[in-house]
């Protein structure tokens, strides 16, 4: 991929996306112990005690987890961040990016579930975990298009 950007925009660029409940890894900001195993968590922010209603069946039957303190939203996901944290590790990537919006024509966006930044400060590469099924979901196939046709980037399905 063509995208490249200094060490001076990419703190920029992490400053100004930086979320409460998201962060970004680098070797200096990483812990090395042990990858926590994922942990099912069964809190849902903005839902009603569980004494009130049944919990709401996920669409496609997803479980969220929860790993090194970052909740994800299916088990799929946590296990592809624990890998790619291992690339971290060893050197091979310099960061990985969670959940980074692109704009595509007609204010739509996309949400990339990982980017990972290559040591020479190149895009590496966009991740989205999928699973067979919402792979066929006809939204996720038109921006998957779009971002090919925009950005000139091919979104890896994992």
């Amino acid at each position: 991929m063509a995208l490249r950007m200094t060490e001076e925009e990419f703190a920029e660029w992490q400053r100004r996306h930086q979320q409460p409940n998201s962060r970004v890894y680098t070797p200096q900001t990483l812990d090395y112990g042990a990858i926590s195993g994922a942990v099912p968590t069964e809190e849902r922010p903005g839902a009603a005690p569980t004494c009130c209603q049944p919990p709401k069946r996920p669409k496609y039957g997803n479980k969220r987890v929860e790993v090194d303190g970052i909740k994800f939203d299916s088990k799929h996901e946590a296990e592809y961040y624990q890998y790619l944290m291992l690339r971290v590790r060893a050197g091979e990537l310099k960061s990985v990016l969670r959940q980074v919006k692109f704009d595509l024509p007609g204010g739509i966006q996309y949400v990339a579930d990982f980017v990972t930044i290559a040591p020479d400060m190149m895009i590496e590469g966009v991740y989205d975990a999928k699973s067979e099924i919402t792979k066929q979901n006809r939204v996720y196939i038109n921006k998957k298009k779009q971002m090919l046709a925009c950005w000139g980037i091919e979104i890896k399905e994992v």
